[in-house]
């Protein structure tokens, strides 16, 4: 059977090449465009070879591994004489399905004017989207590619629906002020799995975020604040989403340094188990063809203490080809017992247009 949002895809493959069948369709190193008066389409692609070695916190886990992925982003915009926008994007990434819970495909419309923006679909809600909190770049750091392989990614920020169908609005920027609030009649994940455990589930969720900035001789301080609440289906025998997260993020130039403190609680977790939290901080450096960052994620669940550190960056070797490379170390450090620790190091080349 196809995967539906294969289907979204293809459908929207088929919108897009009807809508402009007789506009001006380039190809070029930015992508995809065709433009046919106020409507534009916009296409980005990408390619990748991603090798990794890895020492692995399972013991039935072998120390190296290859992957191949493959991205499509499509959009399709239509600007009236009055200045409202209407669109719609479909994403797709191959390369979610290793990382539990960490979403990257999306099929969503939105409107957009003055009064802020409408979106409804498969897409990131604000309590993910204004959350300030540790930067990464490439790869993905402490909340990266690196999960594939072993361990889990940090939250940085609530745990909220990831791409859930949702309605959402944003609201405009107001004196440095920009707020957001979405719902969700169903978050599902692994709704298919054996294991009771392993099933997501919740109900009518609520995301709530704000974010203020502000600019002091050349550089930009941030503060964010996201809620998230929601309803369990007591059949997979997991709590209410309840989660908070506060952040703040200083840019300056190239430069970019931020952190976060996330209170999961029991959201989604046994009735048993215990609540959790999480630090995270990290910094960025931007310089144009290439970038790096480090960030570090540690989070506390009771008797456990998860540990993370990486390290990574990207380079524009030639044209739309690249290199991204990752190192992340990962702990599990529990109370009276072994600790389990982990490294995967990733090198990936690609090329995107």
């Amino acid at each position: 059977m196809a995967n539906w949002k294969t289907i979204h895809l293809v459908g929207f493959s088929t919108i897009v090449c009807a809508s402009l069948a007789f506009a001006d369709i380039r190809f070029g190193e930015d992508g995809l465009s065709g433009n046919f008066d106020n409507l534009q389409l916009r296409g980005n692609f990408s390619a990748s070879l991603q090798a990794a070695q890895v020492d692995p916190i399972e013991t039935n886990r072998d120390g190296s591994d290859v992957q191949v992925d493959g991205s499509v982003r499509l959009s399709l915009e239509y600007a009236t004489d009055s200045a409202l926008l209407f669109g719609i994007v479909a994403d797709i990434d191959s390369g979610n399905n290793e990382i539990r819970g960490f979403e990257r495909d999306e099929f969503y419309a939105y409107a957009a004017s003055g009064w802020g923006r409408v979106e409804v679909g498969e897409n990131d809600g604000p309590g993910d989207t204004l959350s300030y909190h540790a930067p990464g770049t490439g790869l993905g750091q402490v909340r990266g590619d690196f999960a594939r392989y072993t361990g889990t990614v940090a939250l940085l920020s609530p745990f909220d629906t990831r791409d859930a169908a949702k309605v959402t609005y944003l609201s405009p920027p107001l004196h440095g002020f920009r707020g957001g609030v979405s719902y969700s009649p169903e978050f599902e994940i692994n709704e298919d799995d054996p294991d009771r455990r392993r099933r997501l589930k919740q109900q009518d969720v609520v995301e709530v975020a704000g974010q203020y900035n502000t600019v002091m001789r050349g550089t930009t301080y941030g503060v964010s604040a996201a809620y998230v609440t929601g309803s369990a289906d007591n059949v997979a025998d997991h709590q209410d989403i309840k989660s908070w997260s506060i952040g703040a993020e200083i840019n300056r130039g190239a430069l970019t340094v931020g952190a976060a403190y996330v209170d999961r609680g029991r959201s989604n977790l046994l009735p048993t188990a215990a609540a959790r939290s999480e630090w995270n901080a990290g910094v960025k450096w931007h310089g144009g063809i290439w970038s790096v960052a480090a960030s570090t994620a540690i989070t506390d669940a009771g008797r456990t203490e998860i540990r993370r550190y990486g390290v990574g960056g990207t380079y524009d070797i030639w044209g739309n080809i690249y290199l991204a490379i990752d190192a992340v170390i990962y702990e599990e450090v529990t109370t009276n017992a072994a600790t389990l620790d982990g490294f995967v190091s990733i090198v990936e080349i690609g090329v995107r247009f």
